[in-house]
C-alpha cells in the first residue's frame, strides 16, 4: 500500500509539472505573436536617386526641380526666401508655398543642392523630402511628408553627436510604425546607425507671402481688387459659430481665415488667396498655415467661395461644412 502510495504521489506531481509548463508555453505565444505583428507593420523609407535642374544664373527668379518617378518638386527663391510647388502626374498637388531650406546662411544655392535628400517607399508611394535646415554647431534637416493627397512640414531632425551625421557622408532612413516615423543614420564606412532627434520647427517669415506669391506666378493684380472687398476683419453671425470665433480678415493684399476662442486665444489660422471669380463668387483657396494646424484646410480643392453683398460677405465653404456642420455663412464687420 505504501508502494501504491509513492507512485500516486510521483503521478501527481508529474502532471502538475507538465500542466504548468504547458500554460507558460501558451501564455508566451501570444507575446511572440505580438513582437511579429510589430515588426510586419513597421515601414522602412530608404534613400532614393533623383534628378536636379537649376537655374541660378536667372537675373529673375532662382529655381531649382527635383524630378523622380512622377513627381516634380519646383522650388524659386525670392530672396532669402523658398517656395515649393508639389506635382504628380504633372498635376499640381500643393500649390506655392513657402518652406523652411537654407540655402543662404553659410550656404549657397550648389551646397544646399547637394544636401537634398528623398526617402521614399515604392509599396505605399510616400516619403519624406529632407532639405538642409539652419545649423550652427551640428546639420539640421527640415523633413517634410508627402503623399498622394500633398506635402507638409513635419519636423526638424539632427544630433549633437560628430559622429553620427554630416551632410554629404551618412544616409538616412525612416521608419515608421503606425502614426510614428523616426529616422536615423547608416554610416557607409562604419555601418554605425544613429538615431536622430526631433528638433523643434523653424519660424517662417509670413509678411511677405502674397507680394512674393504675385512674383511667382506673375499675377501683380492684387487680392483686394480681385475680389473687390473692403479691407477690415468680417466676423461669423450664424448663432452655433459663437463659440469658435471664425473671421476672414481683408487687409493690403492678404487673406486671413482665423478660428479662436472666448478668451481671444487663436487655434488655427490660414492664409487663403483668391484664385477666380466666376459670377460675382471670389473662390478661395489654402495657401499657408499661420497659426495652428492644418487639419483638412488644404484637402478641398477650394477651401470655399465668398460674395460681397450689402456690407456683408456670404461665406459657402466645404471645409466649414465638415468641421462644424455648416456650409453656409453670413459674415459681418
Amino acid at each position: 500500500m505504501v508502494k501504491s502510495s509513492i507512485i500516486v504521489k510521483v503521478s501527481t506531481i508529474f502532471l502538475l509539472i507538465f500542466f504548468a509548463l504547458s500554460s507558460c508555453k501558451e501564455k508566451h505565444t501570444p507575446k511572440k505573436e505580438l513582437s511579429t505583428s510589430l515588426k510586419k507593420e513597421s515601414i522602412l523609407f530608404s534613400e532614393i536617386s533623383f534628378n536636379k535642374k537649376s537655374d541660378y544664373q536667372s537675373t529673375d527668379l532662382k529655381s531649382l526641380v527635383l524630378t523622380f518617378k512622377d513627381i516634380i518638386y519646383t522650388l524659386k527663391f525670392v530672396e532669402d526666401r523658398t517656395y515649393l510647388q508639389y506635382k504628380l502626374d504633372n498635376k499640381i498637388v500643393t500649390d506655392w508655398h513657402q518652406i523652411s531650406y537654407n540655402f543662404n546662411y553659410d550656404s549657397s544655392y550648389e551646397d544646399a543642392e547637394k544636401n537634398i535628400k528623398i526617402l521614399y517607399n515604392s509599396s505605399i508611394n510616400k516619403g519624406f523630402l529632407l532639405l538642409p535646415g539652419y545649423t550652427e554647431e551640428y546639420p539640421v534637416f527640415n523633413v517634410y511628408s508627402f503623399d498622394k493627397d500633398g506635402i507638409k512640414y513635419l519636423e526638424n531632425i539632427s544630433t549633437d553627436d560628430p559622429n553620427c551625421l554630416s551632410f554629404s557622408k551618412q544616409k538616412i532612413e525612416g521608419i515608421a510604425l503606425g502614426q510614428d516615423v523616426s529616422f536615423r543614420t547608416i554610416s557607409i564606412q562604419k555601418e554605425k546607425r544613429c538615431l536622430l532627434k526631433k528638433e523643434k520647427k523653424d519660424d517662417l517669415n509670413t509678411q511677405t507671402i502674397e507680394t512674393d506669391l504675385q512674383k511667382i506666378t506673375g499675377n501683380n493684380s492684387s487680392t483686394k481688387k480681385q475680389v473687390s472687398i473692403p479691407s477690415g476683419e468680417y466676423f461669423a453671425t450664424n448663432e452655433q459659430l459663437d463659440d469658435y470665433g471664425i473671421s476672414l480678415k481683408f487687409e493690403k493684399d492678404s487673406i486671413i481665415y482665423t478660428e479662436s476662442g472666448n478668451m481671444g486665444k487663436i487655434y488655427n489660422q490660414y492664409l487663403l488667396k483668391a484664385d477666380k471669380t466666376v459670377d460675382g463668387k471670389s473662390f478661395l483657396k489654402y495657401s499657408q498655415l499661420i497659426n495652428g494646424y492644418i487639419g483638412d484646410a488644404d484637402k478641398p480643392l477650394y477651401f470655399g467661395n465668398i460674395k460681397y453683398n450689402q456690407s456683408q460677405l456670404l461665406f459657402e465653404s466645404e471645409y466649414m461644412e465638415k468641421k462644424y456642420g455648416i456650409k453656409n455663412i453670413i459674415l459681418k464687420k
